[in-house]
């Protein structure tokens, strides 16, 4: 992967030593309560490093960075690109913030626009999604500043404190993403 290097935030590969920052927040329910079922808890160290060690391992159909602050690249979360359908140019992407002192930094906001660029500009990507839980208004709003548009809800796709919940779901369009920059 190549290393994508903002204002603030670098994008970069995983490493080894990212496994303690990982862990950090890996079992508080605050973090995880909106991510994927591949992370919810209880989240042992053997299931943290066997992630890690598929991160460090690569994807032929993805892109996985930590997002790292850029003066010492200490991990601030990650942010995957996944599914790519290279037929259909598009792909699915994943992000956390993993420390509460880390979000509502503009970090997020600063490393989707890094990963857009890369998407649309590198990889020839024509359309980035995503879906959200409709409840995590944080996220949402960082999705809509870095371009993303809602475009509908999944029904209850998603189960989160003992009920099913609706998700939304956001897209950001290469044309409408060079548009915004212009």
């Amino acid at each position: 992967m190549p290393k994508l290097v903002g204002e603030r935030v670098t994008l970069r590969d995983y490493r080894k030593e990212d496994l303690a920052s990982i862990r950090k927040w890996v079992n508080e329910s605050a973090t995880v309560q909106y991510l994927s079922t591949v992370f919810w808890p209880p989240q042992t160290i053997i299931d943290t490093q066997e992630f890690l060690d598929r991160m460090l391992a690569g994807s032929h159909n993805g892109c996985n960075f930590v997002i790292s602050r850029k003066e010492d690249e200490n991990y601030i979360g990650q942010l995957d690109l996944f599914r790519l359908d290279w037929k259909l140019r598009c792909g699915e992407l994943g992000m956390v913030i993993g420390g509460e002192e880390d979000r509502g930094q503009g970090y997020g906001t600063e490393a989707l626009q890094l990963l857009l660029r890369y998407a649309f500009l590198t990889l020839g990507l024509e359309r980035v999604e995503l879906t959200v839980d409709i409840g995590n208004e944080r996220a949402k709003r960082c999705y809509e500043k870095a371009g993303f548009i809602l475009e509908g809800v999944k029904r209850h796709a998603f189960y989160r404190d003992g009920v099913f919940c609706d998700v939304c779901m956001m897209s950001a369009l290469r044309d409408e993403w060079i548009a915004s920059r212009c």
